[in-house]
């Protein structure tokens, strides 16, 4: 995990984490809040764990931190979204890990010149 080395990606990570309970915490009722910290947490960590890049090609450790600030903001901003529209808690964070998974396929890692 490259980007771990980048204090962006770490950055990028805490305040994700922040921006998202902070949204789901008023965007839930009362009595889903503990689900809610629940699923953020979650969405963070699998988002987190999910490596920025795919295919072959390297990346440096800067370029890994953006992608995977790219990559967690995004998956904070669908689950939220999800919230905001009616969706339930957990289907929320579903999409926001989904999201998560399709930004590396959405943007894949440099070919290496032969």
């Amino acid at each position: 995990m490259t980007w771990m080395r980048s204090r962006v990606g770490w950055f990028a990570a805490v305040i994700s984490l922040w921006a998202l309970l902070r949204a789901l915490r008023r965007l839930v009722e009362p009595d889903d809040r503990p689900v809610a910290l629940a699923v953020a947490v979650v969405v963070i960590l699998v988002a987190a764990l999910i490596p920025p890049t795919r295919g072959r090609g390297r990346v440096t450790a800067e370029q890994a931190g953006w992608r995977k600030v790219v990559q967690l903001f995004l998956a904070a901003g669908v689950t939220a979204l999800a919230a905001l529209v009616g969706a339930g808690v957990l289907v929320a964070g579903v999409l926001g890990v989904v999201t998560a998974a399709v930004v590396p396929l959405a943007w894949p890692a440099p070919r290496e010149s032969s």
